[in-house]
């Protein structure tokens, strides 16, 4: 039995158990229960692709060590004739194994138990509302103030950005049904790019959106614009409204949302700076643990490029003239004697195959996604941030202006942002290291460190106060300005409605 309810929310009746979904519309249902089953199969496929990748680690290091390094101990021993550099040459082999198995299993096991909640997460965001100077909340009365702020806030900003589109979606309309008359279009183009939003103070009025004057021309009027598909063309996300130190709040945790934050559907969890949730770590990506899911990503494809440099010659000689050779003359004698350096025995033939089929599909996906989050590294992004970074400068490109990512530092400073300025930056890739990020997650003028006083020892891997004023003022300001303009044009007008729009 199903009804649907005033507020367009669909009942549903089972067995005596009453169900009640968010949707208007049988799509709506389908997607949230979709959405549901997804979430929880993704928590039941993690511990799964754990073991799958604790199982791929150490078949092909056994691999390694029974097969691969027999084969090389005698290719170098001929090749040198016995004058020591071959045994030099395997023994860098096997450190280089070493060094890759506990780098990989370093950065997984840190990667999967690190977790983005809890004591260490109400800290640092103590301390970044200290550094922007943000007033926390408190008692539930100061947080229920501060949730209503920010939703008449984000309503008036997303009625002006929406406000903004349509009219340049009908400019663009204009433009193209009165393509005969270039003067005329200009004049209308130039109207209707600058709507003004109009706001009384009467409060039974509204917010009005001023018509473009009318021109001259024989076209015919341009069709009404479809508004399903501009809204899922260009969705507006609350954060992408916000300023880049701007603190907002999360309705589905109940609790301030800091600045590069966003809510995790699969861990129920306010994550900073988050970047993903990723099944392989049966955990969500974000500020305490994105230094280690990276490194794991590099370190993977570092160890799949030489497992497939060292694999390649003896999956070549599995099916060759020297691996029949070998072979009939096992079948011959019954003695397991090696002929040929690089060529593997009957029972081997599979592992070796598998071991250099396996690196080099692993190694092709991780170099896609390994090379993606080192740009991400580089460039001060994660992936939510550069989805949203892509529609900014898609925005800003056909307004003729140019968008500035505002956490974009540098790409030797974005490197310190994930990675730390207390050593040297391949030293702190190589070397693995258990502590917490050393910078907060958004750049701070005067000081970004967490560990608080600049003393001669930490200046020099500090940035010099000029220089984080120069930045700040270069790559903040400038959304902020414009989000700035939005409120003031919209609350000087409006003293008394932002209680009427909620």
């Amino acid at each position: 039995m199903a009804s649907v309810t005033a507020n367009h929310r669909r009942i549903f009746s089972i067995c005596g158990e009453r169900f009640v979904f968010p949707g208007s519309t049988t799509a709506d249902v389908a997607i949230h229960v979709g959405t549901i089953i997804v979430e929880y199969a993704v928590l039941i496929l993690g511990p799964m692709l754990i073991a799958f990748a604790i199982a791929i680690i150490g078949g092909l290091s056994q691999t390694f060590f029974t097969i691969i390094l027999p084969m090389l101990q005698m290719k170098y021993n001929e090749e040198q004739k016995g004058n020591g550099v071959g045994s030099i040459i395997v023994a860098m082999h096997i450190i280089m194994v070493i060094f890759l198995v506990v780098e990989i299993t370093f950065h997984y096991y840190m990667c999967v138990t690190t977790r983005n909640k809890g004591p260490n997460y109400d800290r640092v965001v103590r301390e970044l509302a200290k550094a922007t100077n943000f007033q926390f909340p408190e008692t539930p009365q100061e947080l229920e103030q501060f949730r209503r702020e920010v939703d008449d806030k984000m309503m008036l900003r997303l009625q002006r950005r929406q406000m903004m589109n349509r009219a340049r979606e009908e400019a663009i309309m204009v433009t193209e049904a009165e393509g005969s008359n270039n003067s005329t279009t200009t004049t209308t183009v130039a109207e209707l790019t600058e709507p003004t939003l109009e706001i009384n103070n009467d409060p039974n009025s509204s917010m009005k959106q001023r018509k473009p004057h009318p021109t001259k021309s024989s076209a015919a009027p341009p069709p009404p614009p479809n508004n399903n598909n501009r809204e899922n063309k260009n969705k507006i996300r609350p954060w992408m409204l916000m300023a880049p130190d701007e603190w907002g709040y999360c309705n589905r945790s109940n609790q301030p949302k800091p600045p590069r934050s966003h809510y995790d559907h699969v861990s129920k969890t306010l994550v900073l700076c988050l970047d993903h949730y990723c099944p392989w770590m049966f955990n969500v990506v974000g500020y305490f643990n994105y230094r280690y899911f990276c490194s794991f990503l590099w370190y993977v494809e570092i160890a799949m490029i030489y497992a497939g440099s060292i694999t390649y010659e003896p999956f070549q000689n599995t099916g060759g003239k020297l691996y029949r050779m070998q072979r009939d003359n096992f079948r011959k004698t019954g003695i397991r004697t090696r002929m040929f350096p690089m060529v593997p025995f009957p029972d081997e033939r599979l592992k070796v195959s598998l071991a250099c089929m396996l690196s080099l599909s692993i190694g092709l996906a991780v170099a896609c996604l390994g090379g993606f989050h080192l740009y991400l590294c580089l460039t001060g992004q994660t992936t939510i941030e550069f989805h949203g970074n892509w529609m900014n400068r898609r925005r800003a490109k056909r307004l003729n202006k140019k968008y500035q990512n505002p956490y974009d530092l540098g790409w030797k400073r974005n490197w310190q942002q994930v990675f730390g300025s207390s050593r040297n930056c391949l030293l702190a890739f190589l070397i693995p290291s258990t502590r917490e990020p050393e910078f907060l997650p958004i750049p701070i003028l005067n000081n970004n460190n967490r560990n608080g006083g600049m003393n001669d020892a930490s200046r020099r891997c500090h940035y010099s106060s000029s220089q984080q004023q120069e930045d700040y003022e270069k790559l903040l300001p400038l959304q902020q300005q414009q989000q700035q303009e939005e409120d003031d044009n919209a609350t000087n007008n409006n003293n008394g409605m932002n209680a009427d729009l909620v």
